[in-house]
């Protein structure tokens, strides 16, 4: 039987957990032509959700366009993301080698795409620019087409940009001030979403930042445990097998409602006993963090001493105040550096200020960091 479990983004149509009033919500705001903020940790779900979310909008009608704008290098980058975006959302809605075509004609002139075969028979879609533009004209003169194109098409327009505040590294803002220059005259309804939620937010609160106060804001919460618990057990039981509710909630408990990891642990169960009961979860569990070491000994490789032993030291003591006394005591910190470690590890999103105080975001990986450091 093949494992129910996805640890890679849900497909539109897999089974899905929960989020159905967040999802409402993005459909809702995407068919009314309003912009939303999608804030979540790493690996949250995020993607799936918008995925999700889009395929409803086209559904109804919708054009949609998906960016990954993850680690965009340049403006010229950027340019040429959104483009090849454009095309293949237009692609899906009609094929640009059919009727599709005239549709590309009539709006966009800046870039053109091209099509390669490939060897499952099929064709790979990618874009040119026009010759003897700059980054910044191409980026603009692909804007002006997009809102045009939003303008005139008829229907709405849904355009997710995921990992947007990636944007911040490619200059001192103008390109940010050229995107919101553009998109405030556009149609489109737009989904600026991101995992380094800091910086994010900066973007959409700061007064004197061009996207202030210009969408909606969302951030996923944890999944409800209940949704979870109910979500494992029933993965297992289409798959044919049974899952306790007392070992489908210790699931939910020991990655506390983090949606990768339910997966990525539920995965690993159902590779094992039958019918497993809590020593078998613990096992998976286990397994699990096996599996995650080496993107975890890759962060702290990244890290400074300091950082890596604020790390560790909030791992040890969830809410800790970082310039105590006793916590820099504890774990061998001097004040002078810490407050440096603490900006840094926030806009990289490990750590995070909440009720409780200063705590790791990733509850796994907090576990790995207890049990090797």
């Amino acid at each position: 039987m093949k494992n129910p479990f996805r640890i890679t983004t849900l497909r539109p149509d897999d089974p899905f957990c929960d989020r159905e009033r967040e999802l409402e919500t993005l459909v809702r705001h995407g068919l009314n032509g309003a912009s939303v903020t999608l804030f979540s940790p790493r690996r949250y779900g995020k993607t799936s959700l918008i995925l999700r979310a889009q395929s409803r909008i086209a559904g109804q009608g919708g054009y949609i366009i998906y960016a990954d704008l993850y680690r965009v290098m340049s403006v010229e980058d950027l340019a040429g993301r959104l483009a090849k975006a454009v095309y293949e959302g237009l692609n899906r809605h009609e094929p640009l080698l059919e009727k599709g075509k005239r549709m590309v004609m009539r709006f966009f002139q800046t870039y053109r795409p091209t099509f390669t075969p490939t060897p499952d028979g099929g064709v790979q879609l990618d874009v040119r620019p026009v010759a003897g533009l700059s980054g910044y004209d191409l980026l603009e003169n692909l804007l002006a087409e997009v809102g045009r194109f939003s303008e005139e098409c008829g229907r709405p327009v849904h355009i997710a940009l995921d990992e947007f505040q990636d944007i911040v590294a490619i200059d001192k803002g103008r390109t940010e001030a050229l995107l919101r220059g553009q998109m405030q005259t556009h149609r489109a309804a737009y989904l600026f979403a991101g995992s380094r939620r800091r910086i994010l937010r900066a973007m959409f609160a700061d007064d004197g930042r061009p996207f202030y106060n210009s969408s909606f804001s969302m951030e996923l919460p944890p999944l409800p445990h209940d949704a979870l618990t109910a979500y494992v057990r029933d993965r297992f039981a289409d798959a044919g097998r049974r899952i306790s509710e007392q070992s489908a909630a210790r699931v939910s408990e020991l990655v506390e409602q983090y949606p990768y990891y339910a997966q990525m642990l539920g995965y690993f169960l159902f590779d094992g006993p039958p019918s497993p009961d809590l020593e078998d979860v613990g096992r998976a569990f286990n397994l699990m963090l096996d599996n995650e070491r080496y993107a975890y000994q890759g962060i702290i490789d990244g890290l400074t001493s300091v950082q890596q032993a604020l790390l560790i030291g909030l791992a040890r003591e969830p809410g800790a105040k970082p310039t105590s006394k006793a916590f820099l005591s504890a774990n061998g910190l001097t004040a002078g550096g810490v407050q440096k470690a603490v900006n840094l590890l926030r806009n990289q999103d490990y750590v995070a200020e909440t009720d409780k105080g200063l705590i790791l975001v990733d509850p796994v990986f907090r576990e790995w960091l207890l049990r090797f450091f």
